[in-house]
């Protein structure tokens, strides 16, 4: 039973990066700005995490099983994906967007930009959510996985389990990637996306694998996520050439000489 229910949360997390697949061809079109696609993720979200509450504790006891906790790789391989999740994913939007804008690729630039906002506006809400539902961690409570107390997550502590932040911010950047991905690079994209949400699940099962989440958390993390990097994309699309962007991609700093002085001249263009 126990490994049907580790199947069944492998399943579980792969449908977000189904559904985003196919919200990806969504971002190139017109129209609002959530679309059907975006609902039967965020309502299987739902579904999915709910149910997977039911199967915490089995899954949990088979993620503790001694075999692999004392694995050597398992253990490397979580504490890498752990460091993936927060603070890689920060980590990586950073060094695109620093990158894209010193060697001149506005594509890549933009990449890690849209990478930071879908992070930042995912960390908002899960944090939220964490604050006010309040479950404690497995590590904490491992009899009883629906101790929730609303707002007792405010306090910090263990009682900030769901949901998963390094599972929403890996699918925050999963899902800006594997977008842009679909529109900039659309042959690449075959892979691309399989890869990104690939490294994303990773992160979400080495929470659990470390006893820091339970199933339920990561799923719903993975959800959160997904939407708000789908979103974030599909908002520049049907907004091109917004405040944000014109400050952050398309201004130019450039060297001034004058006065005796050296200084930085900034241009910002308009629309």
């Amino acid at each position: 039973m126990s490994r049907l229910w580790l199947l069944e949360l492998l399943l579980v997390l792969s449908a977000p990066s189904l559904g985003a697949q196919s919200a990806s061809k969504d971002t190139v079109a017109g129209g609002p700005l959530f679309t059907q696609t975006s609902a039967w993720i965020a309502g299987g979200t739902v579904v999915a995490t709910a149910a997977l509450m039911v199967a915490d504790p089995g899954i949990t006891e088979e993620f503790r099983d001694p075999g692999p906790q004392r694995s050597r790789f398992l253990q490397n391989s979580a504490r890498d994906f752990d460091w993936l999740g927060d603070p890689g994913t920060v980590v990586l939007a950073a060094t695109m967007y620093g990158t894209g804008r010193l060697t001149h690729h506005p594509v890549l630039a933009e990449l890690g930009l849209r990478s930071a906002e879908a992070l930042a506006m995912s960390g908002a809400i899960t944090g939220l959510i964490k604050g006010v539902a309040g479950r404690d961690r497995p590590f904490l409570n491992d009899r009883d996985a629906d101790d929730f107390r609303v707002g007792a997550g405010f306090g910090g502590g263990g009682h900030t389990s769901f949901p998963s932040g390094h599972a929403t911010a890996a699918f925050a950047v999963a899902s800006v990637v594997a977008s842009e991905s679909s529109v900039r690079w659309p042959h690449a994209s075959h892979f691309v996306q399989p890869m990104v949400y690939g490294l994303a699940t990773s992160v979400a099962l080495a929470r659990v694998y470390g006893d820091h989440h339970w199933a339920s958390d990561v799923v719903a993390g993975a959800g959160i996520g997904t939407l708000t990097g789908l979103s974030v994309v599909r908002y520049h699309r049907l907004h091109p050439h917004s405040r944000l962007d014109r400050w952050l991609l398309d201004a130019r700093v450039t060297p001034a000489v004058g006065n005796g002085g050296v200084g930085m001249f900034v241009s910002i263009a308009t629309p």
